[in-house]
């Protein structure tokens, strides 16, 4: 694979004089001068051999998605590390003022799998048509709380699965976990009988068993309109991420957040990955520039995934939402119904799932 790389400069002409009165400041020379200014200004800032790296990331509402915040981050890190590396978002249209590309997460995971897209911030369960392995990605109780969510980053759990990504042509350049929570459009969602008869949205299968097992329907609205979805009864609430929930206008559609506060039923694993033909396609210098500034967006992911949840509760609180963390006893009866659903059918059916399952709860 062949990536893009930004056009050279022609050094010489960036020492051309400025427009002042004694150098015959005629009107096109000004403005030929400011052009010529602009363009080493730029030349400046997207190196001779600058690789670009089609960048994408998944939708989420609100004007700050978490996916976007870690590519912003991995932008700042590379220009740290003085990197010849240029991520170049995708939009909608080549406007000046044209706003990133946000995809769905399936369809953002086979643009990366088909050569479309280079790099890109996501959830791993968007991943499972590829290996279902990576359902453990968003498994109920593997981790409750941020430390657990930490402690899995540096496990055997954790090798594995990168493992796997690799097998499917992903290199993992930061990681970052989410706490999950529920939204509702009426009474607040605790344990697994609040849930029975109500048609629910839910990414990922493991959480989808749950919700069979408790007697809820499924639905898989897409992100982008999952606030419409609410406001107007399609779905009667949702289990997400911290990323996906923290959307205002998915807000003002709620009357009730279950936050996942100090113990949550699952955390989401959301890494930014690179496709291995365009990971292969950069240099030794390239490749190591990214993995330091992917070790600086995991510390920071480490650190802004705790304050998302704090971010989270303010959002619902402002548009009028009740605000609950979900009480002891029906976290453990979600726990109960997970063993004897999601947990078992994954070690039964996942070519390799016990195995993953065992490491993820020894913490080897």
């Amino acid at each position: 694979m062949h990536l893009q790389r930004a056009p050279a400069p022609i050094s010489s002409v960036c020492t051309a004089p400025v427009c002042v009165a004694p150098v015959r400041a005629t009107p096109l020379r000004c403005a030929l001068l400011a052009v010529l200014s602009l363009a080493c200004l730029l030349a400046s800032e997207f190196p001779a051999t600058a690789a670009m790296l089609r960048t994408g990331q998944v939708t989420a509402g609100g004007a700050e998605s978490f996916a976007g915040a870690m590519i912003d981050e991995l932008e700042t890190a590379l220009r740290d590390e003085k990197a010849d590396l240029v991520l170049r978002r995708l939009a909608r249209g080549e406007a000046g003022d044209a706003k990133p590309e946000a995809f769905e997460p399936e369809a953002l995971w086979d643009r990366l799998t088909t050569g479309r897209v280079d790099i890109a911030a996501l959830p791993l369960a968007a991943a499972t048509s590829s290996d279902p392995i990576f359902g453990a990605a968003s498994m109920p109780g593997l981790a409750r709380r941020h430390a657990d969510a930490d402690a899995l980053a540096q496990s055997a759990f954790m090798a594995d699965l990168k493992t796997h990504l690799d097998n499917a042509g992903m290199i993992v350049l930061a990681d970052a976990w989410l706490a999950g929570g529920f939204v509702s459009s009426g009474a607040c969602l605790e344990g697994p009988p609040s849930t029975a008869g109500k048609t629910l949205h839910a990414e990922g299968e493991p959480l989808r068993t749950i919700l069979t097992k408790s007697g809820a329907s499924v639905a898989r609205a897409p992100r982008a309109r999952l606030a419409a979805a609410l406001a107007g009864g399609v779905i009667d609430g949702a289990l997400a991420s911290s990323s996906v929930l923290a959307d205002p206008e998915l807000a003002r559609a709620a009357k009730c957040l279950t936050a996942p506060g100090s113990d949550a039923l699952w955390f989401s694993y959301e890494p930014i990955v690179i496709a291995r033909p365009s990971w292969e396609a950069l240099s030794d210098d390239e490749r190591a520039a990214l993995k330091a500034a992917g070790d600086k967006v995991t510390a920071w992911a480490a650190r802004e995934s705790r304050a998302q949840d704090d971010r989270l509760v303010q959002i619902y609180r402002k548009a009028g939402a009740e605000v609950e963390e979900m009480p002891r006893s029906a976290l453990d009866q979600w726990l109960a119904v997970a063993v004897e659903s999601s947990w078992r059918d994954f070690a039964r059916d996942v070519k390799d799932g016990k195995r993953l399952l065992a490491e993820a709860i020894t913490g080897d």
